[in-house]
């Protein structure tokens, strides 16, 4: 290699610079494909008890529309409302969440926690909730909601 003498340019230390550029560059975007964190627990736990205060409230038009967008996308507004207004007809409203795993990560789609509580409704009724959640510029969002209860089946 050498340099070339019309431009001044020492070939060996550009492939290096290159090189080292490109290791840097894969190497970042590897971690910034995806990544679990420990911990959003806490924060999970403040997203869930605003939206079991909703629910509690008759608020279902304030959870769809405070919702992500691909959560909108996904379920038109009048599923979304009879989901939760079937579950405090049938469960009653929710009173509290003994929560389960969360688990934090960080991708592509941005900031998400998944997250597990055992809730306790007014009812005399227990369900398993799972809730998906997506930070959308400084706040999340819902994202995902599945709840299992034999009592929705039942009652």
């Amino acid at each position: 290699m050498g340099h070339l003498p019309e431009q001044g340019i020492n070939h060996t230390n550009l492939l290096r610079v290159c090189l080292l550029s490109l290791m840097v560059l894969t190497a970042g975007s590897m971690s910034g494909c995806f990544g679990t964190i420990t911990g959003g627990s806490s924060e999970a736990l403040k997203l869930e008890t605003a939206m079991h205060q909703q629910m509690a409230r008759g608020d279902v038009a304030g959870i769809y529309n405070d919702a992500d967008q691909r959560y909108r996308n996904a379920v038109s507004r009048e599923k979304s409302d009879a989901l939760y207004i079937s579950i405090v007809r049938k469960l009653g409203v929710p009173l509290d969440c003994k929560q389960g795993g969360s688990m934090m990560q960080v991708g592509t789609m941005g900031t998400t926690i998944r997250s597990e509580c055992e809730t306790r409704f007014s009812k005399d009724a227990n369900a398993k909730e799972t809730f998906v959640w997506v930070k959308a510029k400084d706040r999340y969002r819902l994202m995902g909601y599945n709840i299992v209860s034999n009592d929705l089946i039942t009652r």
